[in-house]
């Protein structure tokens, strides 16, 4: 999460360079004092700060009360990709027949194309495999258990119907765009830069279309992090130091280091850099939600103790020196560790000589790590069990909650809605309260 917000954050001030070039034209005569191979220039740096510096305080409001910005988000965000989708189509004669990604036909065969196709499927795994694994950070605020399963829906939906319209959207940029796409070397797969090239022509109608794209654009990326990346990051860091940092903390200390620490605008030099990064931090996440899953689904089949959870030596310390599960951990380290060379070789790309077997086991690399992590962790805890934590039901801590708030005045009530229960708090009324009415 704390990466992707980075990654997020250097889009961020591609749009406000956009915005700024829109604005004023001279912004774009900016002479560059950045050294060549950076992955950014002087431009970029300042869009790139701006654009850090308008984020921080969107990360100040608690998240509960920016739900009408996400509404807002969400409006504009097909309003602006389904812009950048329909004026590059205009501006390629309304058809994409023509384009050489649609018409070339496949150039590999046999085991290369096999190969290519899981290598491709790993990247776009990368997309689901941060909220397959942070789902946790919302769901957690649902006041019921069913409230996430429409997710397993509609994510799935929106992210092919987002990449569909960047493949056609890339496609059409070789008729639009011939003399950038030469000069890029591919295709335009990027909307920040489609958006950007609006505004060419000197044109007022362009300029403002490329203003109101670039603040589209803005908005949406402030949304994706704030929400999805921000608040994940933010959870993780108060659990590890609950006595320094709160969530709000937790999100700036995130941003300042996934913006500056990482220097992401490295992993958005390119469309290869950014599928190896994709591609990459797969093979981390694949065990890790592999091991939970396992954990709670069919290792203790749902029955854990969340009060337990939030004690410093509860039962799941598991030990008093190092408070870990070594099965977990050594499940981890057997789903990462042997896709990690091709990992490594992937960001060199291929300047490390790895084998072809380790090729294509990074290939892969999330499916493998997921499954190798998952089989391995349900080995151990079923030939090696962990007794310490065990149970045979599940406690919620809702009867610590009654108690805790009815000694405040306040009680459970559960109200019927739309065909579910609904449980709320009440506060009681007292004499006083009853006098004053």
């Amino acid at each position: 999460a704390i990466i992707w917000l980075g990654v997020q954050t250097v889009t961020g001030g591609q749009c406000m360079e956009v915005l700024l070039t829109a604005i004023w034209p001279s912004f774009a005569h900016i002479p560059n004092h950045i050294a060549a191979g950076q992955g950014i220039d002087t431009k970029g740096m300042c869009g790139f700060v701006l654009y850090f510096l308008l984020q921080l305080p969107f990360l100040c409001i608690p998240y509960t009360k920016v739900q009408y910005f996400f509404g807002l988000k969400s409006i504009i965000a097909p309003i602006i990709f389904l812009a950048v989708f329909g004026s590059t189509l205009h501006k390629a004669g309304g058809t994409i027949s023509t384009s050489p990604v649609i018409t070339q036909g496949p150039t590999v065969k046999g085991s290369v194309l096999v190969w290519a196709f899981f290598s491709n499927l790993n990247s776009v795994l990368g997309n689901y495999a941060t909220l397959g694994l942070n789902i946790a950070d919302f769901a957690r605020y649902a006041n019921k258990r069913s409230a996430q399963n429409c997710q397993a829906f509609v994510i799935p939906f929106i992210f092919t119907i987002v990449g569909l319209l960047g493949i056609f959207t890339a496609a059409a940029s070789e008729v639009a765009y011939p003399a950038e796409v030469a000069k890029e070397g591919t295709p335009l797969w990027n909307p920040v830069t489609i958006v950007g090239l609006w505004s060419a022509s000197g044109s007022h109608a362009g300029r403002a279309a490329s203003a109101f794209g670039a603040i589209g654009l803005i908005i949406v990326t402030l949304g994706i992090n704030i929400s999805a990346n921000s608040i994940s990051a933010a959870n993780d860091l108060v659990s590890f130091f609950p006595k320094y940092i709160n969530i709000r903390r937790g999100q700036i200390l995130a941003a300042i280091i996934g913006a500056w620490a990482c220097v992401p605008w490295k992993i958005l030099a390119s469309a290869q850099k950014f599928l190896s990064f994709l591609s990459g931090y797969t093979i981390f996440l694949g065990p890790m939600t592999a091991i939970i899953m396992t954990d709670y689904y069919i290792t203790r089949r749902g029955n854990v103790s969340v009060p337990e959870m939030y004690k410093f030596d509860g039962i799941y310390r598991y030990s008093p020196k190092f408070a870990t599960n070594w099965r977990a951990v050594l499940a981890l380290v057997i789903g990462f560790l042997p896709p990690l060379p091709g990992f490594a070789d992937s960001i060199d790309q291929g300047d490390l000589s790895v084998s072809l077997g380790g090729q294509h086991l990074f290939a892969i690399g999330y499916m493998y790590s997921f499954v190798a992590a998952g089989l391995c962790y349900w080995a151990l805890m079923r030939f090696a069990p962990e007794q310490g934590s065990r149970m045979d039901h599940e406690v919620t801590g809702e009867e610590i909650l009654i108690a805790t708030d009815e000694r405040h005045g306040r009680t459970w009530q559960k109200e019927e809605k739309k065909g579910f229960s609904v449980k709320s708090w009440v506060t009681k009324r007292t004499d006083s309260d009853s006098s004053v009415a």
